[in-house]
């Protein structure tokens, strides 16, 4: 089995899942999950190949013709979809895994708060949450205070009206009052692999796994 990227192949088993969602995925039944901003598309094929019925979106279209490609070669059950998680229709009680790894981040703070708001009406019962985003101790957020227009504490935009949204202590985990925390963690970790920002930087991540309580 082989996904391509940018006319190169790779294969699907050097694909890792995010950590996180390969710890948690089996707490659910196989069922629907929501994929926002798949980005590589790694996530969406480990929950495909787990089984799952995936929808996956991306606001590139590189990436939703690559994993098009792969789902359809590989037959795997995936629905890939060229939108803005603004634009998507959030079904309610629809999903048993929804997954947003670093991808609500480009959202101005209002709707990232939306798109929370809407990932928690979409998930079933007992269905389960994996999300991550940067947060204010982030090396871009120093960054974007000397290149961008601040909003406001957390907000950044620029000339081309591109947003950035960066988390306060603990933030993320608040926003799931009636939600079981199956696990939280802020960490900031070095990184140096960045075509357009090559020289070493860290990044401050916070990681929730939730799940929806059952009626």
């Amino acid at each position: 089995m082989k996904i391509y990227y940018s006319n190169n192949a790779m294969t699907i088993n050097n694909l890792s899942p995010s950590p996180l969602l390969e710890h948690f995925y089996s707490l659910v039944s196989k069922g629907e999950v929501l994929d926002i901003g798949f980005g590589n598309g790694r996530d969406s094929i480990f929950l495909a190949s787990k089984g799952f019925k995936v929808t996956a979106i991306d606001t590139k279209k590189n990436n939703v013709d690559d994993l098009a490609r792969a789902a359809k070669e590989n037959n795997f059950s995936i629905k890939t979809e060229l939108k803005d998680a603004r634009k998507f229709e959030f079904r309610s009680d629809t999903y048993e895994i929804i997954v947003a790894m670093n991808s609500l981040f480009f959202l101005n703070g209002n709707e990232f708060k939306i798109i929370i708001e809407n990932i928690k009406k979409s998930l079933k019962p007992g269905g389960i949450a994996i999300i991550s985003s940067f947060t204010v101790d982030d090396s871009l957020f120093k960054k974007l205070e000397r290149t961008a227009n601040k909003i406001d504490k957390q907000n950044f935009q620029d000339n081309a009206e591109n947003s950035w949204f960066f988390l306060q202590k603990e933030e993320l985990k608040n926003m799931f009052p009636d939600f079981e925390v199956l696990f939280y963690k802020e960490s900031t970790a070095q990184d140096s692999g960045h075509k357009e920002w090559p020289e070493p930087h860290t990044h401050s991540v916070a990681r929730i796994a939730v799940r929806k309580q059952k009626e």
